[in-house]
Parts: C-alpha cells; sequence; structure tokens
C-alpha cells in the first residue's frame, strides 16, 4: 500500500527527477546516435561509447523511479500508481501525463529487451531499441505538457538545449549516412524540420501560454486552490490590562530526587481565569522553597506562560506570553496558606 501525503519536499523532488531524467535520456539518446553512426572519442574506442550509453540508460531508470514514487506519494496531485503505467486515465492533466505513462512503458521495454538481447536475437532486439528514439520526445510533450515549471526560464532552456542537442545528432546522423539513403536522408532531414517548426508553434499557444493549467486538464479544485489568495495574517489583538482578586488552595510535594513542589492553583475574581504558579527548588527548614525553578500559566481569554521574574517574599513579578505573540506582565500579591490562598494579581501588556 502506498500512502499519499502532502509534502513540498516531494514535489520538489516530482519536478528536480523529472528534469534530471529528460536530461539523462537525451544524453543517452545522443550516445545512442553517435554510437550508431560508429564514432568514437580520440584516445578511445567504440566501447566506451556504448559503456556510457548503457550506464546513462540505467541512470533515467533510477531516477525515473524516484519521479514516479514521489508523483503518487505526493497528493496534491492525484496521480496514482496505475496511472504511471496505464496511460490517460489519470484525473490530473491526462493527455500529458499519459505521455509520461506512454515514455516509462517505453523505457520499460527497452529495458527488458536489452535484458533478453540474446534470447531475442539482434534483429528483433534491434527492432525494438527504434522504441527509444519514440521514447524521448513523447517524454518532452509529458515534460512540457504536464510539468510545472514549464514556464521557468531555466526548465524552458533545459528543454529546448534537449531538443537542440539531439537534432544536432540527429542532423550529424543523417549527413553521415551514404549516397545510396539520399531520399532517406531527405525524408528524415524533412520530418526533423517539421518537428522543431511544430514545436515553435505549439510552446506560445501551449504550455507558455495563460490559461495552459485549465486546458491542460488540472482538476477544478486544483486550479480554486491555486487562484486564490494566500490568506492575510491578522495582527492579534493586543491582550487588555485588568486586575482581579485570587483566591485557591496550596499544595506542596517532593520530586523524585527529594526537591520540594509547591504549586498554587487560584481563581480568578471576577471571572472567568486561572493562575496556576509551580516553584521548585530545596525545602527551607521555617517553610517555603529555595526557588529554582518556576513556572506561571495565566488562562484569560488565552494561555500564556512564563516563569517567574522576581520573587519577594509574598509578591512575585513575571512575564508570560500567548502563542500569538501577545504578553503580560504581572505582578501577584499573594496570602494566607494551605487551602485559603488569596491574593490579587495586576496584568498589564508587555510593550517590547
Amino acid at each position: 500500500m502506498i500512502a499519499a501525503v502532502d509534502s513540498p519536499a516531494l514535489w520538489s523532488a516530482t519536478r528536480g527527477t523529472g528534469a534530471a531524467a529528460l536530461l539523462l535520456l537525451t544524453g543517452s539518446v545522443v550516445l545512442g546516435v553517435v554510437h550508431a553512426a560508429r564514432w568514437r572519442p580520440p584516445g578511445g574506442g567504440r566501447l566506451l561509447v556504448e559503456t556510457a550509453h548503457r550506464t546513462t540508460s540505467l541512470l533515467v531508470l533510477a531516477l525515473l523511479t524516484v519521479h514516479v514514487a514521489t508523483s503518487v506519494l505526493d497528493n496534491f496531485a492525484p496521480i496514482r500508481l496505475l496511472d504511471v503505467v496505464v496511460p490517460f486515465g489519470s484525473a490530473y492533466r491526462p493527455l500529458w501525463v499519459g505521455f509520461g505513462a506512454v515514455a516509462l512503458d517505453l523505457l520499460l521495454a527497452l529495458t527488458i529487451t536489452s535484458l533478453l538481447r540474446r534470447r531475442l536475437g539482434f534483429r528483433a532486439w534491434r527492432a525494438v531499441h527504434w522504441l527509444a528514439y519514440a521514447c524521448w520526445p513523447v517524454a518532452v510533450a509529458h515534460g512540457l505538457g504536464s510539468g510545472s515549471d514549464a514556464r521557468a526560464t531555466w526548465m524552458l532552456a533545459l528543454t529546448l538545449g534537449c531538443v537542440a542537442a539531439v537534432l544536432v545528432a540527429a542532423g550529424a546522423r543523417l549527413a553521415g549516412t551514404g549516397p545510396g539513403h539520399r531520399a532517406l536522408r531527405g525524408g528524415a532531414a524533412a520530418g526533423l524540420a517539421a518537428a522543431a517548426l511544430a514545436l515553435a508553434i505549439w510552446l506560445p499557444q501551449g504550455p507558455l501560454a495563460h490559461g495552459w493549467a485549465r486546458r491542460a486538464g488540472t482538476p477544478p479544485q486544483l486550479l480554486a486552490s491555486a487562484a486564490a489568495p494566500p490568506p492575510i495574517a491578522r495582527p492579534a489583538d493586543p491582550p487588555q490590562g485588568f486586575s482581579a482578586s485570587l483566591a485557591g488552595a496550596e499544595r506542596e510535594g517532593l520530586t523524585a530526587d527529594g526537591g520540594a513542589v509547591v504549586d498554587l492553583l487560584l481563581r480568578l475574581a471576577p471571572g472567568p481565569g486561572t493562575l496556576r504558579v509551580r516553584l521548585g527548588g530545596e525545602a527551607l527548614a521555617g517553610g517555603g522553597v529555595s526557588l529554582r525553578t518556576s513556572a506561571v500559566t495565566l488562562v484569560r481569554g488565552a494561555t500564556y506562560q512564563g516563569r517567574i521574574e522576581r520573587l519577594d517574599g509574598t509578591t512575585l513579578e513575571s512575564l508570560v506570553g500567548a502563542p500569538d505573540g501577545r504578553a503580560l506582565r504581572l505582578r501577584v500579591d499573594l496570602g494566607g496558606q494551605g487551602a485559603n490562598m488569596s491574593g490579587s494579581v495586576t496584568a498589564r501588556p508587555a510593550i517590547g
């Protein structure tokens, strides 16, 4: 079972691995073209090119594994595990996510047939291997159509750079064909030129145009959440100063290490509201506590917490704050003991 979560890290990982996979897939295609053209680097053999081609293809698979996993795990876009292998059924941009599924299926077919190359025979393997040339443009269409960064300058530059690299490699391969392939060369060159022209015409009207997310098939609820302005944080109303009487009880106890604890549980009048003061330290022979730790909690409209800043006999002062950033300075005067504690508290807004 795969559990969906909503995490910016997953969304970033999906985008990053998608871009990196396109870059490596382009490298794999270019290496495949130059290998087919029997090109070899200076000082190296064809085995070097073949090894680089195979290694790059394996890296593409590794990145696509992460890309697929993060796409499914991140519940921002409703993409199911089935959608990444069965094309055109996704609730999120079905055509363009479907192209991604097609590219993945083609790449898996290439990988499996490469592993079974000896059993299939060279001709059958080579026929299937031509699918690599179909896998790459489908992957480019998937990235442009479904990627949230398609309009970003860096992503557009990366994509166009990949397209240029493949066109240059394919053009060089065609130029190196023999005279007997003149018709094939002319047809392939015309096809490459037509594909480049179609891309140049489609981009401004497609992914680069306003409203592409809606036309690409983004669910309405995602469009609504993206269009909604972020909530404006309203500053919390400043706390109101007050004065109140206190009444309650005192409780004493010991900690596990033998330290003394005194709890004062007091009600505010007029209410509602409560004040709790905890003092911890060493017990004094004549009664009381030599203060080492303290905690002050005031509940009045909000919950304010803090420590004792000054203790002078039965008078204490404390600065307490609420989670929303509001703060109060308290002065507490106490009297009585045991179950008959009494006193008063004065609070004023803390400034600075």
